[in-house]
């Protein structure tokens, strides 16, 4: 018996050019063949499609089981398909609708027949094999089961910014239509192979493994996807779980997402998600470790809230430009309504070279801003106090922040010694009316005095860019009063000076913390009330700064003076550009005095050179040196 149909139409099937052979053997055997010359389920279109069951059971008068039976497609979105499968059909009656189910297997399927259904430019291979069952009621598909696994697949986008390389996967896949709603179970397992989205790449192995599973509800018109019991995971890098609903009219639009997070190995997790996101910046090289949990919460593609609880976790920049340990706590944000408030601890902290105490934090964190509440830092054997700290703008990408400060008993010796510098004694004072950071710009406004060397040096004014950059810019300026000279030569082994030094330093300029400019005016105040006494090895060493080599007293008669009385000293150095000029106290017959002697025998050190290269003067510095000074 044979069947042709020109044309077949359901509300989910079209088929056209159909043939169905039925053959009857001498010993009651079956034999079925259908054939169509184009068939369409759903969005899929086969082409050339024959299915062949050589035998078959007639089960009662209105239906056929075929267990051994074959499929051949010439063209379909995989390609050309060879498949075994096993088809039960029952035809319609008065109780119950026609109903076919087809089993089938179809293994090593190229992917490059999916090319022409690719956008311009991207490229697509590998090789796929599956299994599955599919179940049609009226010519209406009703249900979907398919496993499989892909093996060698890799692909990339035009603008090679998506990249799969020779990723192999195992996937299963069931789902059920009812009430015009789709309702299933998804289960996806790499474990090889290479992802690249721009930026972020993810290497994937047995050791690193990626999974994502869930059950979803989509409906028929593809326009709303529901997903819950929602579980990825990718290595000890994240862990999510939770549900979402998403909106496909245009593009994926998220319109609900309720999720918790899990990140159990934060260097991974900072390597894969963080680290292509941050380069060039300085967070671009840390070391991390410890646990980071949490939960998101978005509605309509905003995010509404967000929580963290971090535990034991270190981080450690690469250079040693910051680094933080034992931090524990747990951080609250919303963006709209009061948050509770966030707690956060640690151990020990240090920025450059500057250690930090263990410290507790208090914060409340709202939409883009964040409040903190007053905290103490123990630093250099006394304390910073933070009033008031508030941070805005972290949701436009650009934060600012704004503090006032105190700085209580900070001991210079332990500043020194923290910036290996010579040992200097006192304390830092200062109370810092505000202190404003934006655009990667840090302004204090106010004054840090340092009470050092028996006297007041005052900061003033100081302004920082790109203060964790590369080559951060500093400037500012500082006023000296009371400095005790013996205090400083005694810190520096410059050879001992008594007496008093005040002055200033104009618009001092650090670039990459290297001096760039200054405008210098250091001397002794009018009426000093120490004595003005400087000793031989000073004498020698202001006079190597000058000249490049020493007049070496000890040599001379004047070997049998351990000191000499002086006038008074001055020494102006303003830099600007590769040129630093050079001045002191005037001297009528020319030149400048750096030191002007007073009462036999009288020494005076005076310099004769205005102007001197800055590295020839840095040079010098450091070899205890200026230049074209003598000694009179």
């Amino acid at each position: 018996m044979q069947l042709r149909m020109e044309r077949l139409q359901g509300k989910d099937l079209q088929g056209s050019g159909m043939e169905l052979d039925f053959a009857y053997g001498d010993d009651d055997s079956l034999a079925v063949t259908a054939a169509a010359e184009r068939l369409q389920i759903g969005d899929l279109v086969f082409e050339g499609v024959s299915l062949d069951c050589p035998v078959a059971e007639q089960k009662a008068a209105a239906g056929i089981d075929c267990d051994q039976g074959g499929l051949s497609i010439e063209r379909s979105p995989l390609g050309k398909m060879k498949s075994t499968l096993s088809v039960v059909y029952r035809a319609a009656n008065d109780q119950q609708p026609s109903a076919l189910s087809i089993s089938f297997e179809s293994k090593s399927l190229s992917l490059d027949a999916l090319k022409p259904r690719l956008p311009d430019g991207w490229t697509v291979a590998g090789r796929l094999s599956v299994s599955g069952r599919i179940r049609l009621q009226d010519l209406h598909l009703l249900q979907v089961r398919l496993e499989g696994r892909l093996a060698g697949v890799s692909w990339s986008s035009a603008d090679g910014l998506q990249v799969g390389e020779d990723v192999a996967l195992t996937f299963s896949l069931s789902a059920e239509k009812k009430e015009n709603v789709w309702k299933g179970n998804l289960d996806i397992q790499a474990v090889g192979g290479q992802l690249y989205s721009d930026p972020l790449f993810v290497e994937l192995g047995s050791r690193n493994p990626m999974k994502l599973a869930g059950a979803f509800a989509w409906n028929a018109d593809g326009q709303l996807l529901e997903i819950r019991d929602l579980d990825f995971r990718y290595a000890n890098a994240l862990d999510v779980r939770g549900q979402m609903k998403t909106d496909l009219s245009s593009g994926l639009r998220i319109r609900s997402l309720d999720i918790d997070y899990g990140l159990s190995d934060l260097q991974q997790a900072y390597q894969v998600l963080l680290q292509p996101l941050v380069i060039g910046t300085p967070m671009d090289d840390v070391r991390l470790q410890g646990k980071i949990q949490g939960r998101i919460s978005m509605v309509d593609g905003e995010l509404r809230q967000a929580s963290a609880d971090l535990s034991q976790v270190e981080l450690e920049h690469g250079t040693g430009m910051f680094g933080i340990t034992g931090l524990e706590g747990n951080l609250d944000w919303k963006r709209r309504g009061a948050a509770d408030f966030s707690h956060l601890s640690w151990r020990a902290a240090h920025l450059y070279k500057i250690a930090f105490g263990a410290a507790d934090a208090l914060l409340q964190m709202n939409a883009g801003s964040l409040r903190l509440q007053p905290l103490s830092l123990p630093l250099l054997g006394g304390n910073l106090m933070l009033h008031d700290l508030e941070v805005d703008g972290l949701l436009q990408g650009s934060p600012s922040w704004e503090t006032r400060a105190d700085l209580d008993g900070i001991q210079l010796l332990e500043l020194s010694r923290s910036l290996e510098w010579p040992d200097m004694l006192g304390q830092l004072q200062a109370s810092i009316p505000r202190v404003h950071y934006q655009d990667s710009l840090l302004n204090m406004q106010g004054q840090l005095q340092l009470d050092v060397f028996g006297g007041e040096v005052v900061v003033d004014g100081m302004q920082l860019q790109d203060p964790l950059g590369v080559a951060p810019v500093l400037q500012t300026s500082l006023r000296f009063s009371n400095l005790d000279l013996e205090q400083i030569t005694q810190v520096f082994s410059f050879g001992r000076i008594e007496g008093s030094l005040e002055g200033q330093v104009r618009n001092l300029q650090l670039v990459g913390w290297e001096i760039a400019g200054f405008d210098a005016d250091l001397h002794s105040p009018a009426r000093d009330r120490r004595a003005h006494r400087i000793s031989q090895r000073a004498i020698d060493n202001l006079t190597e700064l000058g000249n490049g080599a020493s007049v070496q007293l000890s040599a001379t008669m004047l070997r049998f003076f351990e000191d000499f009385a002086y006038d008074k000293l001055a020494l102006r150095v303003k830099l600007h550009g590769t040129i630093a000029e050079l001045d002191g106290v005037p001297r009528p017959k020319g030149g400048y005095y750096i030191v002007k002697g007073a009462r036999l025998p009288r020494i005076d050190v005076i310099g004769r050179n205005h102007r001197i290269a800055w590295k020839e003067l840095l040079s010098r510095i450091r070899e205890i040196r200026f230049d074209d000074m003598i000694v009179e």
